[in-house]
């Protein structure tokens, strides 16, 4: 008994597999049917849906009953929805296009939008709207009927209340009948973002002589060749005779070569704790998001390359929407690392590191700022700045790095002042 069931199932198994590969193929030819009858289900209204069952229960009371007047309501209701199909068959005849002006700004400001429509086809557009999602929201604008290449313009503002990135779109069209039975969605523009900075304040310039020099600032590093004169010394073997002093050498009747000081390209780096353990509230945290953009912008404007680290954006270059774009998008994150991982993070993507700035919230620790501060080489120079709102500013601390509390932003220039060279 026991070897006929296995001869059986033996027999069975071909004819399984067979009807799993058959019922595979099934269900492959069938997906694109399932999405055309999802795609059409999709443009019937709540209104077109109630009309639809209306119909099909009035035609079955008609024939069950033998009621010609609900033969006549469903007759109705199926050259009603017939109609109504009739507007939203065929391709879209226009074309969208979305504009932002300015695409950047600042938290409080308003950005003003344009969207375009298009008749890009060679006859005459029906009515449509257009339906464009900004942020949460969402605008409707009424399109009326366009000939061949014509085109009409509709403004909208947006208008800021905190620093992120607000998208806009796409925008699409919608198509549907006078009663509201059917709509469809056509053309459509692509997405775009209006990306809002955060608050800074105008701070002093880091330096008046940092970029002086044809190749950078000079630091105390000897160097044999290089553009700052430092002084003259006796010459030894191997020294470039190109460097040798020939006026001194003839008064003091020995070889004499220029020593320069060694001279490099300022680069500042500001790293913003992003953990939310760091930070009172998130007010806390947009501060410091403001100081690290207040940094930033004056280290573009004193033409320093800068490093801006915040949570899992970074950015590095020249260009103040650079910087200010990833500060933009910086959010606070559980799994955010920690301060000491995200300098390393920094200085691998920025060399030559001269000054770097910490910001952290107020219940950061200063051991946790000293030992962040130590990740940087030994000599760059290092602040770190713990925002507490509605705190008295000033240096609390020094080490490897000068640790200073920051009330609020206008306590800022102050500030740095005290602890940056001019």
């Amino acid at each position: 008994m026991t070897a006929a069931v296995t001869d059986r199932l033996r027999l069975l198994g071909p004819r399984v597999e067979d009807w799993r590969e058959r019922a595979t193929e099934a269900a492959r030819l069938a997906q694109p049917v399932v999405s055309r009858v999802a795609r059409a289900a999709s443009m019937v209204s709540p209104l077109g849906r109630t009309v639809a069952v209306i119909g099909v229960l009035a035609w079955i009371g008609g024939w069950w009953l033998g009621w010609n007047e609900l033969m006549v309501l469903a007759g109705a209701s199926l050259l009603l929805l017939v109609f109504a199909g009739l507007f939203v068959i065929g391709k879209s005849s226009v074309s969208i296009d979305v504009r932002l002006e300015p695409p950047r700004v600042v938290a409080g400001d308003s950005s003003a939008g344009q969207v375009t429509v298009r008749n890009s086809t060679g006859r005459r557009s029906l009515p449509c709207q257009v339906e464009l999602p900004v942020g949460r929201a969402t605008a409707l604008f009424d399109v009326v009927t366009l000939g061949p290449g014509e085109e009409t313009e509709e403004l909208f503002i947006v208008p800021t209340e905190r620093r992120g990135v607000i998208p806009v779109g796409p925008a699409t069209s919608l198509r549907g009948d006078p009663l509201g039975i059917f709509h469809r969605k056509a053309a459509s523009s692509p997405p775009s973002e209006l990306i809002v900075h955060p608050h800074t304040v105008p701070l002093s310039p880091f330096g008046s002589g940092l970029l002086r020099d044809l190749e950078g600032r000079t630091t105390a590093d000897l160097s044999p060749s290089d553009l700052a004169f430092h002084a003259l010394r006796e010459y030894a073997p191997g020294d470039d005779r190109r460097h040798v002093h020939w006026r001194s050498s003839a008064r003091t009747g020995r070889l004499l070569v220029r020593q320069f000081l060694d001279t490099r390209r300022s680069t500042l780096c500001a790293v913003v704790d992003s953990r939310p353990t760091a930070y009172g509230d998130e007010s806390e945290f947009e501060l410091a998001l403001e100081v690290a953009g207040s940094i930033a912008l004056r280290a573009c404007r004193d033409g320093l390359s800068s490093v801006v680290a915040a949570g899992d954006q970074a950015a590095v270059g020249v260009l103040p929407h650079t910087l200010l774009d990833a500060l933009s998008r910086a959010s606070l994150s559980r799994k955010a690392a920690d301060l000491p991982t995200m300098v390393g993070r920094a200085t691998a993507q920025g060399a030559d590191i001269s000054y770097a700035l910490l910001v952290s919230g107020s219940t950061s620790t200063d051991p946790e700022l000293q030992r962040a501060a130590a990740r940087f080489p030994i000599d760059v120079r290092v602040i770190a700045i713990r925002v507490q709102p509605g705190q008295r500013p000033g240096i609390v601390g020094r080490g490897r790095a000068s640790i200073l509390n920051l009330g609020e932003l206008s306590d800022l220039p102050p500030l740095l002042r005290m602890e940056m060279p001019v």
